[in-house]
């Protein structure tokens, strides 16, 4: 999250969804001394939160004065195909094993997406990854738009439509979003989300449903 009490914006960062290009461009603004980065204790508590991946939830509750500063702020943040998403973050939390393991996955497309697939079959739980800092790339999108059920964020900007930031007051913060937003890999001409196979396009469905429907993502 990047927040800016000079241009009065927040920028919610979802994660796999181009966050860090944003991050990188909306630095120069943010007036909060970076706060809002890396994984830090939450102080009075054992809980450690992903402050870049913060959500408006965590916000209120943990840094309530913040919270209510930014009240009338222009709130954006982007969102992405789920399975595309998923599938990214995938890929993103093998780093947090050993550089070989990952590259060996990641050089086998099968291997890779029979590992996506487990994942989503036997990992993929709300209560671990709304409360494990390490799994925040897999959080439901709605839960950085959104709080207590109502749309939190001013502007919810798809990735897949860069017209729509440049349409939206956003672009002036972020003009070179669309040539900056470049991923390698598998995610160059998109994941191939079908070799997931059904029982874990299911999974995905069924965990990821508020995100399909509020966003109009279509389900496979």
């Amino acid at each position: 999250m990047i927040v800016s009490d000079t241009e009065k914006f927040v920028f919610i960062h979802n994660p796999k969804c181009g966050g860090m290009s944003c991050h990188n461009a909306l630095l120069k603004y943010d007036t909060r001394d970076n706060l809002f980065f890396e994984w830090r204790p939450v102080h009075g508590t054992d809980k450690i939160l992903d402050m870049a991946h913060i959500i408006p939830f965590q916000l209120r509750r943990f840094f309530p004065k913040a919270f209510a500063e930014v009240q009338d702020y222009v709130k954006f943040t982007f969102v992405r195909d789920p399975y595309q998403r998923y599938l990214s973050a995938v890929s993103q939390h093998l780093k947090l094993g050993t550089g070989y393991m990952r590259d060996a996955i990641l050089a086998d497309p099968e291997a890779f997406y029979r590992v996506a697939a487990a994942f989503a079959l036997t990992a993929l739980k709300l209560h671990p990854v709304e409360n494990d800092h390490k799994l925040v790339h897999f959080r439901p999108q709605v839960q950085f738009a959104n709080i207590d059920g109502h749309r939190w964020a001013d502007h919810v900007l798809k990735l897949e439509e860069p017209g729509a930031l440049a349409a939206s007051p956003v672009a002036r913060w972020l003009p070179e979003m669309a040539a900056q937003n470049r991923t390698g890999g598998f995610a160059e001409h998109g994941y191939e989300a079908a070799r997931l196979g059904p029982e874990a396009i299911a999974a995905l469905n069924a965990f990821y449903a508020r995100d399909f429907d509020s966003f109009g993502y279509p389900r496979m």
